[in-house]
Parts: structure tokens; C-alpha cells; sequence
């Protein structure tokens, strides 16, 4: 491994701790408090998950050199990340801004694009040479990706109904969306880092996944508090 290599390799695995975890400091310092929305709480976790994740892969990296095959915090992690993105969206605040009318069919339909993008970025997974265990460890944060991502999705592109709750939390959603992706494509080149410019790329994009995480939450806060206006 080259110098340059090792300091991106660092950068990748440091970055999204410390930017997931200043996100969850962030919402846990001004979301849990009386009276503000459980929405804010539960992205708030989100990110929580994620840098609990991260940290256990921090401290495996510290303390072994060998790579561990299968299911770990880590993956626990990711997994946690995506399905708290989930259940923010599911269920109540679905149902607030999606009145299962069929002037906002074609906004269903459509938001399940975000799904199958999100199936079409784990082949580069099934292709590598990694054990069937991980492989799997991998699909289980797929499959909750593409849940979340749907709802993100089509709380981005739905109409307002005049209700303004859609237009308010447009950001976050959108930021909620590229993070996704973004979160995927670091799972994609971590596993074919021989063939994805060594850790160049992945040190980029896990920076771009820090600031994104960072803005989300800005966004996040910014969307709720535009709801009492």
C-alpha cells in the first residue's frame, strides 16, 4: 500500500464516523427535547446507527489486520441507518402527505425507480470474489436501502397538495436520497477496492458522505420547523 493510499484508506474509514457522529450529536442536542417531533428523533438514530457501525469498524481495523468474513456491527450498523430512514417516512408521515389519492398514483409508481437503482448497485457485489456470508451481510443492507429509498424518493417528487409539508422536507429528503446512493457506492468500492483507483475514490466520496450527512440534518431541522410557520 502506497503512503497516498493509506492516508486516503484512513480518511475513508475516519470521515463518515466523525460526520455521522457531529449528526447525531447535533439532533441529539436540539431534537430530544419536549414537544419537538418524533421525526426528528428517529433520523436522528439513523445517524446514531451509523457511527456506532463505523466505530466497530475503526476498532477493527485498529486492532487486526485480518478481514472479517460475514455479518458484523458494522453491517448491523448500515443496516440500523437505513431501516431508522425507513420508519421515519413509513406509516404516519406517509400517511400525512399521501392521501392514497389517485391524482398522486403516478408519484407512487414512479418512486419506485429509487429501488431499482438501488437492486441494480448490488451487482457489482454478487461479482466479486467475497464470501457467500458477507455477500449476504450486504444484501440484508440493500434490501433495507431500498425500502428507505422509495420513501425518500417519493416524498422529493410528490406535489404539495397546498399543504406545504412536502415542499418543507423536499431538502431532506433529497439529501436523505444522495446519501443513500452515496452510502451504496462506498459499500461497492470498498469491495472491489483492487479495481477502483486502490483508496482514492473511496476517501472522495466519503468526504462528499460526510458533508452530505452534515447538511441533511440542517436540512432536516430547517424542513420540521417550516411545518408551525
Amino acid at each position: 500500500m502506497t503512503v497516498l493510499d493509506e492516508v486516503c484508506f484512513w480518511v475513508a474509514d475516519i470521515v463518515p464516523l466523525l460526520a455521522t457522529l457531529a449528526a447525531f450529536i447535533y439532533g441529539a442536542k436540539n431534537f430530544f427535547k419536549k414537544g419537538k417531533a418524533y421525526y426528528l428523533q428517529i433520523v436522528t438514530m439513523a445517524m446514531g446507527c451509523y457511527a456506532m457501525g463505523s466505530f466497530y469498524h475503526l476498532c477493527q481495523t485498529i486492532t487486526t489486520d485480518e478481514v472479517i468474513d460475514g455479518f458484523t456491527a458494522a453491517y448491523l450498523g448500515r443496516i440500523g441507518f437505513f431501516l431508522f430512514l425507513f420508519t421515519a417516512n413509513y406509516g404516519q408521515m406517509d400517511g400525512l402527505l399521501d392521501d392514497k389519492t389517485p391524482a398522486l398514483r403516478k408519484f407512487r409508481y414512479i418512486a419506485f425507480l429509487a429501488p431499482v437503482a438501488v437492486i441494480l448497485l448490488y451487482i457489482p457485489c454478487l461479482l466479486t470474489e467475497m464470501p457467500v456470508s458477507t455477500k449476504i451481510s450486504l444484501g440484508l443492507i440493500w434490501v433495507a436501502a431500498a425500502f428507505s429509498s422509495y420513501y425518500n424518493f417519493k416524498h422529493s417528487i410528490m406535489s404539495d397538495m397546498c399543504y406545504g409539508f412536502v415542499k418543507a422536507i423536499r431538502p431532506y429528503n433529497i439529501c436523505a436520497l444522495v446519501l443513500t446512493f452515496l452510502e451504496l457506492i462506498l459499500q461497492v468500492l470498498w469491495a472491489n477496492y483492487d479495481i477502483a483507483f486502490g483508496f482514492v475514490l473511496i476517501a472522495i466520496v466519503s468526504v462528499v458522505f460526510g458533508a452530505v450527512s452534515t447538511v441533511t440534518m440542517v436540512m432536516l431541522k430547517r424542513g420540521v420547523e417550516a411545518w408551525k410557520i
